[in-house]
């Protein structure tokens, strides 16, 4: 059976790449420094990727136990290999776009400038 949250988290996934790309492209345009050739090349990549996870999670929901991966000795199935993948590039994408907004918020356009985030989530 097709596990559609994972569909959904693959999609949401797609939303960020696309939003982290945008505000780099703002941040380069106010350098005087856009690039439309590598704009372009990053939402290609950001489909394509995510077109990509989406395939694996449609199969891998077809055959959810067959294949056996191991990741640091322990042994999962795809689907669930394939969700870890998804939300750690959900986490990494979801800090670049929090940096990115930081330094809009903040008057600072070279997003070189700020180089990580205090979210103190506790």
């Amino acid at each position: 059976m097709m596990d559609y949250q994972v569909l959904f988290n693959g999609v949401l996934l797609l939303g960020l790449i696309v939003i982290d790309i945008i505000l780099g492209s703002v941040g380069s345009f106010f350098q005087k420094k856009f690039d439309k050739v590598k704009f372009f090349q990053g939402i290609a990549k950001a489909f394509t990727v995510s077109l990509c996870a989406c395939g694996v999670i449609y199969i891998a929901s077809l055959t959810p136990d067959i294949i056996v991966i191991n990741i640091a000795g322990q042994n999962t199935n795809l689907l669930t290999a394939t969700q870890l993948l998804i939300f750690g590039g959900y986490g990494k994408y979801a800090v670049d776009v929090i940096v990115k907004l930081t330094g809009f918020i903040n008057g600072k356009y070279k997003t070189e400038e700020i180089k990580s985030v205090d979210l103190n989530l506790k």
